[in-house]
């Protein structure tokens, strides 16, 4: 009888904890609701809490200090005009020196947008672009959540907007750094015409093209959507069919990872409103994941009336 216990009380604490993480959201899909929820009731205490200028001056400085982010780094170290040691050879050791006489630069720009700044930047210009379409916020309906990524062809590559992660040497620029239970939206523009965008287990093979939760993989044409589950493979490659080294590498990982790059990321958000139904985006820009969760670091944009995009239903 014990055993029977014991027995179903292990599968009930199984079942409830795979609903849990099955209902789980992304941070990001959080981050998107909140801001469209602030919009629709118009909540600008809302939207600024979503902001990195929300950040205390020791925030700020332990975020920034610790970022796993390249790309940010070098545009810090970028600031830094004093030569470095002759015996100073670590990225480490470089950064620490460029962080401690530029990090208050940055942090002044920072803490100089004002609440009534960002509102009317960013917030108050949402609200009237919507007043010329009409748009009574309480009945529109948000269709996606997405993370935004530009594809272009160039020098016989894709070129894929991604941030490099720390890497003291050579951080590999074509690696792209995303996550599971997010929807990407690769956008591939006139550049990449007749060039088939493909994501596969292999960096070459299209026999090998992964199918799982993607729409429009090797089409040639439109957006490749993307979602990674639990059973994505941690390393997954994109590539063009029709030309070797066209491609790179995909390091995926789960958002809670404390090892994984802070990438900066646009985030897409796509609704309905009026019947018959028209679909409209706005974008919510440089999203990036802090020890406060994910902030936007730039003033949102209003993208407008669209077409519906591939993979989204209006219903």
């Amino acid at each position: 009888m014990l055993a029977r216990t014991v027995c179903l009380v292990s599968i009930f604490l199984f079942f409830f904890s795979t609903k849990k993480a099955v209902a789980q959201l992304h941070p990001y899909e959080t981050l998107g609701r909140v801001i469209f929820d602030s919009f629709r009731n118009q909540n600008f205490d809302s939207y600024y809490a979503r902001s990195i200028f929300t950040l205390k001056e020791a925030e700020f400085k332990s975020f920034l200090f610790n970022i796993r982010n390249q790309d940010i780094r070098n545009e810090l170290m970028a600031l830094h005009r004093q030569p470095y040691p002759e015996d100073l050879i670590s990225a480490s050791s470089k950064w620490e020196i460029a962080f401690k006489h530029n990090w208050r630069t940055q942090w002044r720009h920072l803490s100089s947008y004002s609440p009534n700044l960002v509102w009317e930047q960013s917030f108050r210009p949402i609200l009237l672009r919507a007043e010329e379409y009409d748009i009574q916020w309480e009945t529109a309906k948000l269709l996606a959540i997405e993370v935004c990524i530009p594809v272009t062809w160039k020098n016989g590559r894709f070129e894929v907007k991604s941030d490099a992660d720390l890497d003291q040497y050579s951080p590999d620029r074509r690696t792209l750094y995303l996550d599971r239970n997010l929807d990407y939206r690769f956008q591939p523009d006139k550049n990449t015409y007749s060039k088939a965008l493909m994501i596969g287990t292999d960096p070459e093979d299209s026999d090998m093209a992964y199918k799982r939760n993607i729409k429009g993989n090797g089409a040639g044409e439109g957006d490749l959507l993307v979602r990674f589950d639990q059973s994505t493979p941690n390393e997954m490659f994109y590539f063009c069919p029709d030309q070797e080294g066209a491609g790179g590498k995909i390091v995926v990982s789960d958002f809670e990872n404390p090892q994984k790059a802070n990438q900066r990321t646009d985030l897409i958000l796509t609704f309905s409103y009026g019947y018959p139904k028209k679909i409209f985006q706005i974008m919510i820009k440089e999203v990036i994941l802090t020890p406060k969760g994910p902030l936007f670091c730039e003033k949102s944009e209003w993208i407008g009336e669209t077409i519906l995009p591939r993979g989204l239903s209006s219903e």
